[in-house]
């Protein structure tokens, strides 16, 4: 998960409301404790290869110098 979200240049709170999940839940992710699934899974893998579709469906702009 952080990679993804260093590529967006987002903080943990930033990307959590992105993708509609709590920082919390982020965290636990980023930590190892948990394992994302389904959806955001999916939505995890699309951002892994272009961050930047994903801020552009999400209606977010990545900061400047963003993958």
């Amino acid at each position: 998960m952080e990679p993804v979200r260093e590529k967006l240049k987002a903080s943990q709170t930033e990307f959590a409301l992105m993708i509609g999940v709590s920082v919390a839940t982020l965290r636990n992710w980023e930590q190892g404790r948990r394992t994302p699934d389904g959806p955001a899974l999916a939505l995890l893998r699309v951002a892994a290869c272009n961050p930047r579709a994903v801020a552009e469906a999400l209606h977010r702009e990545p900061r400047k110098g963003a993958a």
